[in-house]
């Protein structure tokens, strides 16, 4: 198969397809991010384990960037496809700040730290929520 780096190619690869049902899925995904964000503030507020106050909130950025795409009728298969999709149908048409997937991507590796995770976390729900309503 290609190397898998752009839009198009997604869509002609397994990671990438139209689902008319996608959208169906927001609500739950959405209801996960915030669950995922409150669990990231109580790890903060009761001084849990940084690491997992990291992964929370890359957990809640993940559901959100699906979300967002579901929302325009795809579904996933691969993290990469995912991005990509995001980038094109969000970021290019400037609906959505690039710094967004940057700080996801940061979270991913465990790059941020747990306080401006969760700043960047809820950032990114806000504007996900902002995008769907």
């Amino acid at each position: 198969m290609a190397i898998i780096n752009t839009f198009e190619k997604c869509l002609e690869s397994p990671y990438l397809f139209k689902d008319a049902t996608a959208a169906d899925r927001i609500g739950e995904l959405l209801a996960g991010a915030a669950k995922r964000l409150d669990a990231a503030a109580n790890i903060q507020a009761n001084g849990g384990d940084p690491a997992d106050q990291v992964l929370f909130c890359y957990e809640a950025m993940f559901r959100c960037l699906r979300a967002l795409v579901y929302a325009r009728g795809y579904r996933e298969t691969g993290l990469r496809c995912l991005m990509l999709a995001c980038e094109t149908l969000y970021i290019k048409t400037g609906e959505l700040d690039a710094e967004h997937l940057r700080r996801f991507e940061l979270a991913q590796r465990l790059r941020l730290a747990p306080a401006e995770a969760l700043e960047h976390a809820s950032a990114f729900s806000r504007r996900t929520l902002e995008l769907l309503a």
